[in-house]
């Protein structure tokens, strides 16, 4: 289910992402995160410095590397409005894959970034901070889509809450599940494959529980 290869264009701007953060790393790795600066990260990374604030807007996002968000454009009012397959948990996962398709993958950067987030705990804070961001974001057009499909359900404000949490974090579960997978694998598996075979087995599972 992967996407058409994309253009020289965006082939070189993810290529150039991918040597920052590669760059970033690796000096904190080696020398520790105060060695880690927008001229040395620009220089192994073979840019500007100009260039590097093209793609992060400081050397600690580049640590982090890039924060799950839901795509823009129409997915978001698609799902919102009943789409694509009328299914809740299916078409959240759906989303979400849209999401995965912008995160830049490689699986050398995994391990690198928990080594520097295990010594760095302001770090490991501003990543949780970011997944905390991105769950309210998920649950906000969780709230939007239960409101489509159920309209009594806005007559009482704490069953949406909670419903809405709930699959919002099923959700968050499917995609560490195929983070899991994805970052455990060998050979050319993508990550958005991964992620909708791990919707495709929660689906299974829940129908399952249902017979």
């Amino acid at each position: 289910m992967t996407d058409a290869a994309p253009g020289l264009r965006e082939r070189k701007r993810r290529a150039t992402r991918l040597a920052i953060q590669q760059a970033a790393l690796r000096i904190a790795v080696e020398q520790g995160i105060a060695a880690v600066t927008i001229d040395e990260v620009s220089r192994r990374a073979d840019i500007s410095p100009r260039t590097f604030f093209n793609y992060f807007p400081s050397k600690e996002q580049a640590i982090l590397g890039d924060d799950p968000t839901l795509p823009d454009g129409p997915d978001v009012e698609t799902f919102v409005t009943g789409g694509p397959q009328g299914e809740l948990l299916a078409d959240l996962g759906v989303l979400l894959v849209h999401s995965a398709r912008e995160l830049i993958e490689e699986r050398g950067l995994i391990e690198e970034r928990q080594q520097v987030l295990r010594a760095n705990p302001e770090l490991f804070s501003r990543r949780m901070a970011s997944m905390k961001e991105f769950q309210a974001e998920i649950q906000t057009v969780v709230e939007r889509r239960l409101r489509q499909d159920d309209p009594a359900v806005v007559e009482d404000d704490a069953v949406l809450r909670r419903r809405a949490r709930l699959a919002t974090l099923v959700g968050l579960a499917a995609l560490r599940h195929a983070w899991w997978e994805w970052s455990d694998s060998e050979g050319d598996v993508h990550l958005v494959d991964e992620l909708q075979r791990s919707f495709d087995d929660l689906g299974a599972l829940v129908s399952r529980s249902l017979v």
